[in-house]
């Protein structure tokens, strides 16, 4: 492919690929992402024989080198084009928000797939094309992954995308050259400051996307200030949602049992009884975004109801294990918001105790430490602190942090993640709940820079024999 077919440049240099960050090959064009490493990233795709880099600023190369503009938008417009912008070929919804986005997308596709779509699925449990699925490292992959992926799934046929979009996506300009057909917002709570330093930069980021550059037109839960936000200044069409404001759809009649939620649902003044796979009203929200976005793109009454049933579990959250008299919760909570909204969940469907074990991951946002203590001593009857991917930190100076949350003496510390769940299990009676917060899906936990296999579900399964 031509330089000038991928990249607003006049130029006839042959391009075999996209490279940056460390990963390039001979005829690649290569982004310099980095101003701070450039000369280094330059000196990098000239002994890989890159055939041209691109770059802010001029360095010293012997490679062609293409310099201003955003780098990062030209890096994902270039991977779009390059690709040959399979995206424009499909229906793409587009989901962000802290959390939900996950189980969201789920059930979406469940509904997509019961009006008789082939759909491809892009998120933080891995990604899905047909009989096919790939593991994934980000919740949305870097610009030539994506792409690369989404072409993939054009040329198998797939004809519906539901993707998870973060705000680190969005805030390093991932989803450039890709306009979705629906954009949607589940909510904003704390998360992620470590990067974006403060709420009101994340909340900056979520609301990139409900742009008409970048959306078609959108779906917003209006129970959030955020949500209410976004639905006031989108310049596209909007739908709202949600159970405690005003909203183009909404339930009511909630019902929670062990096996799940019951309600009834207004969808755009569609009247329909949802049933789904988890408690909680949380998850009645998500349930509810995914039926507005099934109604905008005009799904039937009938299709939106099967394609909920039909979701039996999402890895990782809210997901049910156990035997008879020891049950047991697997969730990726690992917000204060999130913690408390499992734990206000499991507490429906739990006669006895609540029995929490989680911890917070190393080098991310130390702030939510003590907030996902304190809640976890209010929303808990007991809490087994432990570890949670403390990466390059001391993990007893994690908990120690969690632990300054609590305001009374109703937890224990250990370390050992097993150990902790063990003893989780050994407290549980028949009428209790263990909840095991942090990790969900995950197959890792990454230690002082190793990654070694563990899975929460594994592990419960394995104590339980």
């Amino acid at each position: 492919m031509l330089l000038k077919e991928i990249l607003d440049v006049d130029s006839d240099i042959e391009i075999s690929g996209i490279g940056y960050g460390g990963k390039c090959e001979a005829g690649w064009l290569y982004f310099c992402l980095n101003d701070e490493r450039l000369a280094s990233d330059a000196a990098f795709a000239e002994r890989c024989k890159a055939a041209a880099i691109v770059t802010d600023s001029e360095t010293k190369t012997q490679l062609p080198q293409f310099i201003g503009g955003d780098v990062r938008s030209r890096f994902a417009c270039a991977s779009a084009a390059f690709y040959g912008n399979p995206a424009d070929h499909m229906t793409v919804i587009g989901i962000t928000g802290t959390n939900g986005k996950t189980t969201t997308s789920h059930i979406v596709k469940s509904i997509m797939e019961a009006d008789g779509h082939k759909t491809g699925l892009i998120g933080t449990n891995g990604i899905v094309i047909g009989d096919k699925s790939y593991s994934a490292t980000l919740t949305t992959p870097d610009p030539p992954e994506l792409h690369r992926m989404l072409a993939e799934m054009r040329d198998c046929g797939v004809e519906v995308v539901v993707m998870e979009v973060s705000a680190h996506a969005l805030a390093l300009r991932k989803v450039d050259g890709m306009r979705f057909t629906v954009a949607a917002f589940t909510n904003l709570t704390q998360d992620h400051l470590d990067f974006f330093k403060d709420m009101q930069t994340y909340g900056n980021a979520k609301k990139q996307l409900f742009t008409p550059e970048r959306a078609m037109s959108a779906v917003i839960n209006v129970d959030d200030d955020t949500g209410i936000e976004i639905a006031r200044s989108a310049r596209i069409p909007v739908l709202t949602y949600g159970c405690e404001n005003p909203s183009d759809a909404f339930g009511i009649e909630y019902k929670a049992t062990s096996k799940g939620c019951r309600f009834v649902a207004n969808i755009m003044d569609e009247i329909m009884t949802l049933e789904y796979c988890a408690p909680g009203r949380f998850n009645m929200s998500n349930v509810l975004c995914a039926a507005t976005i099934a109604g905008m793109l005009g799904m039937e009454t009938d299709v939106i109801r099967r394609g909920v049933r039909r979701v039996k579990k999402v890895d990782g959250r809210f997901e049910i294990l156990g035997k008879p008299g020891k049950r047991v919760v697997v969730d990726y909570a690992h917000t204060p918001d999130g913690l408390r909204k499992i734990l206000t969940a499991v507490r429906e469907i739990t006669p006895g105790r609540v029995i929490t074990v989680f911890g917070c991951g190393g080098d991310r946002d130390r702030g939510k430490r003590s907030l996902m203590g304190k809640v976890a001593s209010e929303r808990s009857d007991f809490s087994v602190i432990t570890s949670d991917n403390p990466r390059s930190e001391d993990p007893m100076e994690i908990i120690r942090e969690i632990a300054d949350g609590f305001s009374a003496s109703n937890y224990m510390i250990t370390e050992d993640r097993r150990a902790a769940i063990e003893c989780a299990l050994d407290m549980c009676t028949e009428d209790d709940t263990v909840v095991i917060a942090g990790k969900g899906h995950e197959s890792t936990q990454e230690t002082s820079g190793r990654r070694e296999h563990f899975s929460d579900a594994e592990t419960v399964r394995e104590l339980l024999k």
